[in-house]
């Protein structure tokens, strides 16, 4: 229950937070709101007992919420700070794996291997090319 309730109180910050009017703007229209509200029930109904709790838990919500909010962006940002470092770690972890294993300096010699493939190939085919240059001239 306790979580239900500091979700709603959390949910009525966010929604005052994005609101479409200004903060005192709400809080004004809000407090007329309920002010009209209280005015329109009789004195000993338990509608008005309960508008009554309604309007103090909500007085409350509304002095509460920027911390609620302020919390909820905190524990957001420590959640998102760890999957990061973990993240990190990980990645620091499938290095060293590949350093270990031996694969960083398999894959790099077979890049020079094939790098140097692809330079014997461009050499063989610029000779290649100048002789066919060379044949077409001697043929005129």
């Amino acid at each position: 229950m306790k979580n239900f309730v500091k979700g709603l109180l959390v949910g009525v910050g966010i929604g005052l937070l994005v609101a479409p009017m200004k903060g005192e703007e709400l809080r004004r229209e809000l407090s007329g709101r309920i002010s009209e509200w209280r005015r329109s029930l009789p004195e000993d109904s338990r509608l008005n007992q309960y508008a009554n709790q309604v309007s103090d838990q909500v007085a409350y919500t509304k002095e509460h919420w920027r911390d609620y909010a302020q919390q909820a962006v905190s524990v957001a940002k420590d959640k998102g700070s760890t999957l990061g470092n973990k993240a990190m770690h990980a990645s620091q972890d499938m290095v060293d794996r590949a350093k270990q294993s031996g694969i960083a300096d398999k894959a790099k010699k077979r890049g020079q291997e094939l790098a140097g493939k692809v330079k014997h190939t461009d050499v063989n085919e610029d000779l290649t090319d100048q002789r066919r240059h060379i044949d077409v001239g001697s043929q005129d």
